[in-house]
C-alpha cells in the first residue's frame, strides 16, 4: 500500500506542476455542458418561428407529420412551393420544410431523406428547425415500428394516438422539458468521450516511461509492477471520477439542468464507464508499441466510437446498420442507460448495461494482463 500511495502522491505532485493539465481537467467537463447548453438554447425558440411546410410527396407518413407539426404550433403552415418561396424571400416565412420526392418511401423504409429545410436566416435557425423535423420523424418511425409489430394499420394506429390522452404535442422534443433530457444526455456523451481522451493519459505515461528509461529504473528498485499499475491505474480513476463530478456538479448547481434522473444514478453509471476507461487505456498501453503510436491510435479510436455509438449525435438519427453497430461499442451502453433511466427511472432496468460495460472492462483487464505478463522485463502482474 505504501507502494501504490508513493506512486498516487508522485502523480498527483507532478499534475499539480502542470497548469495546462489541471485547467484541461476542470475545463473539459464544464466545455461539454458549454458546448450543448448553447446549441440546444436556440430551441425554445422553435415554437415563435413561422415555418412553410411543402409537401410534394404526399402519403400517409408525410401527411401525418405536416398535420403534427401544424397542430404543435400556430406559426406552422401548409404552403405551395412557390408560394413558399415567395413568403420566405418576403420575411413572412423563417423556413421552409420541403417533402421533397420519395420521402414518403424514404420513411416507410424508416431511412428518411430527401426532407429539405430552407431558410434565409442562417444556421441558427435552419439547425432549430432541422431538430424540430427530427423530432417528429422519430416519432412517426417509432410508430411505424409499433404498428408493424403490434400488426395494426398505421393510420388506425395514429388516429387512436391522437384521440389518447398524450397528445403528440407532449411527445415532440419541442416541450422544453424533452429539450432539457435530450441536451443531458448529449452533454454525457460528449462527457464519455473526454473520460476516455482523460484516461488514455494512462497508457501514454507506461510508454513515455519507457521510452525514457524511468519504468525499468522503477522495476529495478523494491517497487513491485503490481504497485506501479495499481498506483498510475488508481491515479487515472481519481482523475477521471474527479471530471465527472465537476461535470455533474456544474450541471446541477451552476447550469441548473434536470437531467430526468437521479444525479447519484448518473455518478453511478459514469464511474462503472471510468474504470472501463482506465482499463482500455492500460490494454493500449501494453499493446502499442510507442507513445506516438498509442497516441494517434486513441484520437481515432474514440473518437469515431463516440460518434458511431450515438455518444456524440442521437443514434436515432443513425442508418440502421450503424445502429446495429453501435450495440456493440460500450459508449452506446451508457447513453442507453441514461435514456433508459430517464424513461422509468428503474435501476433495475439497466442490469444489463452495467454488466455489458463491465464485461467491456473485465475484457480490457484481461488483455492488459496479458500483454503486461509477456513482457520479459518485469515481474508478473499475476
Amino acid at each position: 500500500m505504501r507502494q501504490i500511495g508513493w506512486i498516487f502522491r508522485h502523480n498527483l505532485k507532478s499534475l499539480t506542476q502542470n497548469k495546462a493539465k489541471l485547467i484541461m481537467i476542470i475545463g473539459l467537463p464544464i466545455l461539454s455542458i458549454l458546448i450543448y447548453f448553447l446549441s440546444y438554447g436556440t430551441q425554445s425558440g422553435t415554437t415563435t418561428l413561422k415555418i412553410g411546410l411543402v409537401n410534394e410527396d404526399p402519403g400517409v407518413y408525410t401527411s401525418q407529420m405536416v398535420t403534427w407539426m401544424k397542430e404543435d404550433s400556430d406559426s406552422v403552415q401548409s404552403v405551395s412551393k412557390a408560394t413558399g418561396d415567395k413568403k420566405l424571400t418576403g420575411g413572412q416565412l423563417d423556413a421552409l420544410v420541403i417533402f421533397e420526392k420519395g420521402s414518403e418511401k424514404s420513411i416507410a423504409a424508416l431511412d428518411p431523406q430527401h426532407i429539405k429545410v430552407k431558410s434565409m436566416q442562417g444556421d441558427a435557425v435552419n439547425n432549430t428547425v432541422k431538430r424540430t423535423v427530427d423530432a417528429s420523424l422519430s416519432n412517426i418511425m417509432t410508430m411505424i415500428q409499433a404498428s408493424e409489430k403490434g400488426g395494426q394499420d398505421f393510420a388506425k394506429y395514429a388516429t387512436t394516438f391522437d384521440q389518447s390522452e398524450i397528445s403528440v404535442t407532449q411527445k415532440t422534443t419541442s416541450n422544453q422539458h424533452d429539450v432539457v433530457l435530450m441536451m443531458s444526455t448529449q452533454i454525457l456523451g460528449f462527457l464519455c468521450m473526454m473520460l476516455l481522451y482523460a484516461a488514455g493519459n494512462l497508457g501514454e505515461l507506461i510508454l513515455q516511461e519507457k521510452e525514457d528509461g524511468t519504468f525499468y529504473r522503477l522495476m529495478s528498485t523494491p517497487l513491485s509492477s503490481k504497485a506501479y499499475l495499481f498506483g498510475n491505474a488508481l491515479f487515472a480513476l481519481t482523475v477521471v471520477v474527479t471530471e465527472v463530478v465537476i461535470c455533474l456538479t456544474a450541471m446541477n448547481f451552476v447550469f441548473g439542468i434536470d437531467p430526468g434522473v437521479s444525479y447519484l444514478a448518473l455518478f453511478g453509471v459514469l464511474f462503472v464507464f471510468s474504470i472501463m476507461a482506465v482499463l482500455l487505456s492500460l490494454a493500449l498501453g501494453f499493446t502499442a508499441t510507442s507513445r506516438k503510436s498509442v497516441s494517434g491510435l486513441q484520437m481515432i479510436l474514440f473518437t469515431l466510437t463516440s460518434l458511431l455509438s450515438g455518444a456524440l449525435i442521437p443514434v436515432q438519427i443513425m442508418p440502421a446498420f450503424m445502429q446495429k453497430f453501435a450495440e456493440f461499442l460500450p459508449q452506446y451502453w451508457v447513453m442507453n442507460a441514461i435514456t433508459t433511466l430517464q424513461q422509468n427511472g428503474d435501476l433495475a432496468s439497466i442490469s444489463l448495461n452495467i454488466a455489458i460495460i463491465l464485461g467491456y472492462a473485465l475484457l480490457f483487464f484481461c488483455i492488459a494482463s496479458y500483454k503486461f505478463t509477456k513482457n520479459n522485463r518485469v515481474n508478473s502482474f499475476v
